[in-house]
């Protein structure tokens, strides 16, 4: 058992509970939540949506969002996610989401 001072009266008294984690504990709030936007196929953090740079109407009744996340010096990583709705609803979606 680790010896913890506690006080200021100089005497080495244990913890009870040296590693018990109390003081630590990170209770969640609303703002460490996970906000997620919910497609009919997948779901993408809200904060992701600033990210997007293009969405493009496919002729098989779906609809292709690209992302660019930029990196160090200009350089940007793409990615590109396929939603099982109609342009019109998936612009719906986006653009409620961007007013919130």
């Amino acid at each position: 058992m680790v010896a913890v001072c506690e006080g200021r009266g100089g005497v080495m008294k244990p913890k009870k509970y040296p590693y018990s984690g109390v003081a630590q504990t990170n209770k969640t709030t609303k703002k460490e939540k996970l906000e997620l936007v919910a497609f009919p196929n997948i779901a993408i953090r809200k904060d992701m949506l600033k990210h997007i740079f293009s969405v493009v109407k496919n002729h098989d009744n779906t609809t292709i969002i690209y992302f660019r996340v930029y990196k160090i010096f200009g350089a940007y990583e793409e990615q590109e996610f396929k939603v099982n709705l109609s342009y019109e609803e998936t612009m719906k979606i986006l653009n409620l989401e961007v007013e919130e």
